[in-house]
């Protein structure tokens, strides 16, 4: 078997897509893609309870439930971080609020993020998920705000290609 590295260098490959519903990833106005990331971390940990006895020299071991997340860093792009604004209502509100919007509402979304860009036979994982973690900086050194973002997933990632 022959290794398939997945090379990202192209610019657009690494691709992280936000919608209401699962049915919006097929309308294009409905998703609000996230532009300008720096970087993006997947994070699925499993969580694990250790328990000693006294009849074994060494710990046990029992999964728990598995914490899913992404965290991303991304320049701020005023359209996705607040939003259209004054979208048509037939958008999803992800694009009509922005990262800040649906982060300060609570709301959960649906997510996809693609290993290898969104071409057929690309593979991504996708989930449901709450943003948070935003927390735009700027200073003289880096003159355009940058924002951290996380999206807390609740449940599993599944895997899928377009």
């Amino acid at each position: 078997r022959t290794m398939a590295v997945i090379n990202v260098s192209a610019g657009n490959e690494a691709v992280l897509q936000l919608a209401m519903t699962v049915a919006d990833f097929d309308v294009a106005a409905n998703v609000l893609t996230i532009p300008q990331m720096q970087d993006i971390t997947i994070n699925n940990s499993t969580g694990v309870f250790r328990f000693k006895t006294l009849d074994s020299a060494s710990e046990s071991a029992v999964t728990t439930p598995a914490t899913n997340q992404l965290s991303l860093n991304v320049v701020v792009d005023e359209a996705s971080f607040f939003g259209e604004g004054n979208a048509p209502a037939t958008k999803g509100l992800v694009v009509e609020t922005g990262l800040f919007g649906v982060s300060a509402s609570k709301t959960k979304v649906f997510f996809r993020a693609y290993f290898n860009g969104v071409d057929t036979g690309s593979k991504y994982l996708q989930g449901v998920a709450f943003v948070s973690g935003l927390s735009p900086t700027v200073n003289m050194d880096s003159p355009v705000w940058i924002s951290p973002v996380t999206l807390e997933v609740d449940g599993d990632f599944t895997e899928a290609s377009v």
